[in-house]
């Protein structure tokens, strides 16, 4: 079988994260997180409770998934188990087991700005969509991860320009403490190049994984900051036949994860 591609790591890693019985939301435009969670779905996490739009939904019953870009469309409401109202939703943030966040750019701490590039609020040099919903999703939900598309000094930043969700603020284990966070922050961030965890004391990130073909000159070289890098490196474990299995004929059947 051919081998893994690196957006393939990234969603095997994600389905591995995923419990039975976890109660998720599927975002908009994050293929990746989705395909993630749907391999989680079908084979060791039947159970999901899963937020679609404004429905909850169990697809696990599901043959194939013909475009795994349109699962977050009104047309998955054919599966729909119950339809909740807009307050329901935020009123059900908090029980909330895993979620997934992003940004223009990520600090060191894990706060994320979706507002835009500069630190003018009236003369960005880019605007960008803004919190929708996230600064009361990432404070409340119970975990989160951090996902991003670029690995590069403008995105993984000392400092974010502004901040539209905080993750551990200044760091420290009061990071979030003081702010009142009733949730449980973000737990990894993941790159095309890399996987992070934050350190247990500072909360700073922390390299976990590579991710190939990526060295770690490379992500030293592309981080905005300096993370910390433990004194060995651990390897991804590889991906199982099940899931490269399932994940290429039932859940990604365009080979999205493949490009």
């Amino acid at each position: 079988m051919e081998a893994a591609s690196n957006k393939e790591l990234r969603a095997i890693f994600v389905s591995r994260h995923v419990e039975n019985r976890d109660y998720i939301s599927l975002g908009t435009n994050l293929p990746i997180p989705t395909a993630g969670v749907l391999l989680a779905h079908l084979t060791h996490a039947p159970d999901l409770y899963l937020n679609v739009l404004n429905f909850f939904t169990n697809l696990s019953h599901v043959q194939r998934f013909e475009d795994l870009t349109q699962i977050a469309n009104p047309a998955m409401a054919k599966y729909a188990e119950n339809f909740m109202s807009m307050e329901e939703q935020f009123y059900a943030i908090s029980r909330m087991d895993l979620s997934f966040a992003s940004g223009l750019q990520v600090d060191m701490y894990g706060n994320q700005n979706l507002f835009g590039i500069g630190t003018d609020p009236a003369n960005m040099k880019m605007r960008g969509p803004g919190p929708v919903g996230t600064s009361t999703v990432m404070a409340t939900v119970k975990k989160y991860f951090i996902f991003i598309n670029e690995h590069s000094p403008r995105s993984l930043v000392k400092k974010c320009d502004q901040v539209s969700a905080i993750g551990w603020g200044e760091g420290g284990p009061d990071g979030r403490a003081k702010y009142g966070f009733p949730g449980g922050g973000p737990q990894y961030v993941i790159t095309p190049r890399a996987i992070f965890d934050f350190d247990e004391e500072s909360k700073r990130m922390r390299l976990k994984y590579l991710l190939p073909p990526s060295t770690l000159e490379e992500i030293i070289e592309n981080t905005g900051f300096s993370p910390v890098i433990p004194e060995k490196v651990e390897d991804m474990p590889p991906p199982t036949a099940e899931e490269l299995q399932v994940l290429r004929t039932r859940v990604d059947t365009r080979g999205i994860l493949r490009d």
